[in-house]
């Protein structure tokens, strides 16, 4: 198969069955987020549905049931919409879910179940392949403007890397941590790259080096466990060469057909204003496609030295005496036991009714955060 030579309605089924295949194994090397015998506390998005959510681990493996037959049926649009249908609820029993990877391969996805399979409609499948390339495009830019922020460079960098330091000696571990600040503008050099057709030829490779690099310095650990997030790499690298290597535009095509698709706005809301909204301290709770930007390592739950000594012992662990009282670290508890980075800005403590420290405690918004990249 010569990528190069690929159709568009050919590279939409292709990158279809990708996303298909993506969300099935990611969904599985996370599932301790998607079961219902969690004792990190879920955040609800409609409580009323609560009742539900012993129910969640069925309803994972029924999302990846119908993805797994959209791979083999003719009319896999029909299973990928149920999919997606029941994700969106799986994201309302717990906001957590709503990862990075998780957001962006929905919603690719779910552009491509508005493709009908028809190859003789040019206007129609070059518009929703120009929408499928804004995607990753974006998700470059907007990661590298907001990893540019000191508790990331600081912080965060040092939490993803810290499987090396036992493998490395100290003057070469600092020397990688040096190097890995150049991350950010990577990935911003590459989103705006891709976008431009003449550079294209030099920012692919560079792309595929980003992520074979990643692969490298993420690879999972016991202190990295976020399989999904590492996984999502090699993805990416398939995206790259489906949506922008080769010829990847119809002939007769004009771009004024964009502006009459409701979708192409939403798709621009969706992942170039709505993202710039937040970087000016807006709308801070709703979904995005961060990775790692600084944010995780925020959300905190302060208590009191008698406060903590109510709290269970698993929790304990992974808390961290500063000035004068205790903090529950959300992120390394979310890390250890879901595989994956804390999303929501708050949590659901009912779980822990026998604890007064948290029933009281508010987990730390990121605002302060956020504002500081302005």
């Amino acid at each position: 198969m010569n990528l190069f030579n690929l159709t568009i309605p050919r590279r939409l089924r292709f990158l279809t069955m990708l996303l298909s295949a993506a969300l099935i194994i990611s969904i599985i090397i996370s599932w301790p987020l998607w079961g219902s015998a969690q004792f990190y506390p879920d955040d609800l998005l409609i409580p009323s549905l609560s009742i539900l959510s012993p129910y969640s681990g069925l309803l994972a493996i029924l999302s990846v049931l119908f993805l797994v037959v959209s791979l083999f049926h003719e009319k896999r649009r029909i299973f990928i919409l149920c999919a997606i249908l029941i994700n969106i609820l799986l994201v309302a029993l717990d906001f957590n879910r709503l990862q990075p990877w998780f957001y962006i391969y929905n919603s690719m996805i779910l552009l491509l179940v508005f493709y009908n399979g028809r190859v003789d409609n040019a206007s129609h499948f070059t518009y929703i392949f120009i929408c499928l390339q804004i995607i990753p495009a974006a998700v470059y830019i907007y990661n590298g403007i907001y990893q540019l922020n000191p508790i990331y460079l600081n912080n965060e960098i040092m939490d993803s890397l810290v499987g090396w330091e036992n493998k490395l000696s100290s003057r070469q571990f600092q020397f990688l941590m040096k190097a890995s600040l150049v991350l950010p503008f990577i990935q911003l050099i590459c989103g705006v790259g891709l976008l431009i057709k003449p550079i294209r030829f030099i920012i692919i490779p560079l792309s595929i080096l980003f992520h074979v690099l990643l692969l490298i310095l993420l690879i999972p650990s016991d202190q990295n466990q976020n399989y999904a997030m590492w996984f999502m790499n090699l993805v990416f690298i398939m995206l790259v060469l489906f949506l922008f290597s080769g010829k990847t535009e119809a002939r007769y095509f004009s771009y004024s057909i964009l502006l009459q698709k409701p979708l192409f706005y939403l798709v621009v809301f969706a992942f170039c204003i709505h993202p710039f909204l937040k970087l000016n301290s807006q709308w801070q709770r709703q979904p995005d496609f961060l990775v790692r930007a600084g944010l995780s390592n925020e959300k905190k739950v302060s208590v009191s030295e008698s406060e903590f000594l109510l709290l269970p012992d698993y929790v304990k662990y992974f808390c961290e005496y500063k000035n004068g009282a205790f903090e529950v670290k959300l992120g390394k508890w979310c890390r250890h036991e879901l595989l994956s980075d804390p999303v929501s800005g708050k949590i659901n403590i009912r779980k822990f009714n026998n604890s007064p420290a948290l029933a009281r405690s508010v987990v730390k918004d990121s605002e302060d955060v956020l504002s500081s990249l302005q």
